[in-house]
């Protein structure tokens, strides 16, 4: 693997630097979370708010030496919490945005919880916002798995979401490593068909988000 350059400078060469039609960026979370914001969604809880925290963790490593992790006392069952962050793109028109990452839970099942990760045109600051990134439920057990993502946008700006958002009431911890996100220019492409989607309960949520106009494609598979 060849040499990486340091993470603050590549979040700043993100979209304005290399050549136009591609710039990439890769975040592995050493000793912060590298100009990450965390944000939350429907975290009150019996009139206060749940705790939740999103820091760096050097217990839980995937690539490097700490990775990302995601706290939420989820008693309502319903909390969403996510890392963000806002790039500028170096020109306007047509995107396509790939992320890539690794993910790994506390439970060795497959949890009912779901990823959030998505491009959006702006910060999402309610559900309705926010809703076009939520995945289908299902996240690996306490291995990690990757997945990757395909994103399709228009703008000279993107804010890139990635997170959690629990569905039973309880506990929930996760970790998240190696994130990878590369911008290319693209012409404009119509999304493939729903059911070439690969992962557990992948069939409606992809027709939703095919009906949104949302990731060009998507997929999750396990490391073995």
């Amino acid at each position: 693997m060849g040499m990486r350059l340091p993470s603050a400078l590549l979040a700043a060469c993100l979209f304005a630097c290399g050549p136009a039609r591609q710039q990439s960026a890769f975040f592995s979370f050493e000793g912060s979370l590298q100009g990450w914001t965390p944000r939350g969604l429907d975290l009150e809880s019996g009139g206060a708010e749940e705790a939740w925290t999103i820091t760096t963790d050097p217990a839980v490593p995937y690539d490097g030496a700490s990775s990302a992790r995601f706290f939420l006392d989820n008693a309502n069952g319903t909390g969403k919490i996510w890392l963000e962050r806002i790039f500028s793109l170096s020109t306007a028109g047509h995107h396509v945005v790939h992320l890539d990452f690794a993910v790994a839970g506390t439970r060795d099942a497959i949890s009912a919880d779901q990823l959030i990760v998505g491009v959006l045109p702006a910060p999402p600051r309610n559900a309705d916002a926010l809703q076009p990134a939520v995945q289908p439920p299902g996240i690996a057990g306490s291995r990690w798995t990757p997945y990757a993502y395909d994103f399709e946008m228009d703008g000279s700006a993107a804010t890139v979401v990635i997170g959690i958002s629990g569905t039973t009431p309880g506990r929930i911890v996760y970790h998240l490593d190696a994130l990878t996100i590369l911008r290319r220019a693209g012409s404009r492409a119509g999304p493939p068909p729903c059911g070439s989607r690969r992962r557990p309960g992948g069939g409606a949520g992809c027709r939703r988000r095919c009906r949104a106009g949302r990731p060009r494609s998507g997929r999750a598979r396990a490391r073995r």
